[in-house]
C-alpha cells in the first residue's frame, strides 16, 4: 500500500511538473526570441518594406526586368511615377496584412522551435548569455559583420557568376530553341 501511494505520488508530481516546465521553455524561448528578434525591429522593418512596396519599389524592380518598361523607366516621368504609385498601392493594400501576419506567424514559430529544441535549463543559459556583455555585443556586430561578408562574397563571386551565366546563356537559348521552337517565328 505505501509503494502504491509513493508510485501515485511520484506521478502526480511528474503530472505538474511537466506542465510547468513546458511553460518555463516557452516563456524562456519567449524572451530569447524577443532579444534575439525584438518585435518592434521586426516590425518596423517589414513596414518598410511595405512603404517602399506602396511607393511603387516592387512594381518598379520587376518591370526593370523587361527592356522596353526598363527603357520607359528611364524616363522617369511623373505620369509612370504616378501610375507606379497607384500600381504600389494595390500590391501594399493586398501582400501588407500577409506580410505583417507571416511577421507575426514566424515570432510565434521561432518561440515554439526553440522551446521544442532546447530544455528550459539550456534556455535560461542562451537567454543569459545574450542578455550579458558579451552576447550584447554579439547582437551589436551580427548585423556589420553580415553585412561585410556579404560585401565581401559578392565582391569575390559575383563576377565570376556573371561571366558563367554569361557563357552559358547562348547554350540555354540554344536549349530553349529545341523547346519552343516557334517562339522565333513571325506569325
Amino acid at each position: 500500500m505505501t509503494h502504491a501511494i509513493f508510485a501515485t505520488a511520484v506521478v502526480a508530481a511528474v503530472a505538474v511538473a511537466a506542465p510547468a516546465s513546458a511553460q518555463d521553455a516557452t516563456a524562456l524561448s519567449t524572451r530569447l526570441v524577443d532579444l534575439l528578434t525584438p518585435t518592434t525591429q521586426t516590425k518596423a522593418a517589414v513596414t518598410q518594406q511595405i512603404k517602399m512596396i506602396r511607393e511603387g519599389a516592387a512594381i518598379r524592380a520587376m518591370l526593370a526586368q523587361n527592356p522596353a518598361a526598363r527603357a520607359e523607366l528611364a524616363k522617369n516621368s511623373p505620369a509612370t511615377t504616378a501610375g507606379l504609385a497607384r500600381i504600389g498601392a494595390l500590391q501594399a493594400d493586398s501582400i501588407g496584412p500577409i506580410m505583417l501576419e507571416a511577421q507575426a506567424a514566424a515570432r510565434k514559430e521561432a518561440i515554439d522551435r526553440y522551446a521544442a529544441t532546447f530544455s528550459a535549463a539550456e534556455l535560461k543559459q542562451l537567454v543569459d548569455f545574450y542578455s550579458s556583455p558579451l552576447g550584447v555585443k554579439l547582437r551589436k556586430a551580427e548585423p556589420e559583420i553580415g553585412r561585410q561578408l556579404s560585401q565581401s562574397q559578392q565582391k569575390r563571386f559575383a563576377p565570376r557568376l556573371e561571366a558563367a551565366n554569361k557563357a552559358l546563356t547562348p547554350r540555354i537559348e540554344a536549349e530553349l530553341k529545341k523547346i519552343f521552337p516557334q517562339a522565333g517565328a513571325p506569325k
